[in-house]
């Protein structure tokens, strides 16, 4: 499959909108559900399934992305926890329908101001914070997640990390990272691997990875692919 950069991945996006009438709250939920899926097989083959999770979303797209993973495993019968790195009632766009259901679920979302107080270790770690769009530096409050992330490898039973469509803190389109880059288990992108993959500088922090559907055919993506 093609890798494809930032515009490439942006024109996916636009073409299935406009041009199919795909909602864009239709494209996350089936990237949301087709992740939890590809992450509870994953766990399986590990040994076994997440007991609780936490899932850190960030304020854009790739944190709605991980609001309908939240619900997802929910409804598996996992515990989860959900760090929202901004309010609820300042989200945008299919990012906040998707929170708002999570609310009405009265699913647990917590600001990141509490994700050092104490509570029992999950099993599983969803790194929804950044997605495609990151580029440049981190801002202090975001390393300061991405940190705490990083540091969870380091516990005596550290949990399964999964970033979704990349982790944090890397670049898709290059594969540096910034200041700082969460180094995941596992990679779940969306609908294809990104350019900055096959660069060596990315390899650390991808761990496995794996593509994830989310309802585009296969001609649009080459239509994007080759525009």
């Amino acid at each position: 499959m093609k890798p494809l950069t930032r515009e490439q991945v942006r024109a996916v996006d636009r073409l299935a909108i406009k041009e199919l009438g795909i909602p864009g709250v239709v494209l996350m939920e089936n990237a949301g559900r087709n992740a939890v899926e590809i992450i509870l097989r994953f766990m399986k083959e590990r040994g076994g399934g997440p007991g609780s999770a936490l899932i850190l979303c960030g304020g854009g797209n790739n944190g709605g992305d991980g609001f309908v993973s939240a619900r997802h495993l929910h409804n598996q019968g996992v515990r989860v926890r959900i760090i929202a790195h901004k309010p609820v009632d300042q989200l945008t766009g299919d990012a906040a329908i998707n929170a708002r259901i999570c609310e009405k679920m009265s699913l647990d979302i917590q600001p990141a101001s509490v994700l050092n107080a104490h509570t029992s270790a999950p099993s599983l770690i969803i790194d929804a914070l950044l997605g495609t769009g990151f580029t440049g530096g981190l801002r202090p409050d975001m390393l300061e997640l991405i940190q705490h992330i990083n540091a969870q490898r380091d516990q005596p039973d550290p949990p399964i990390i999964v970033a979704i469509d990349l982790p944090s803190g890397l670049d898709c389109d290059t594969g540096r990272p910034a200041q700082a880059a969460v180094i995941a288990d596992l990679t779940v992108t969306f609908v294809a691997p990104k350019l900055g993959f096959s660069q060596p500088a990315a390899w650390p922090y991808l761990g496995k990875f794996e593509v994830a559907d989310i309802g585009v055919p296969p001609e649009l993506i080459r239509r994007a692919a080759n525009g």
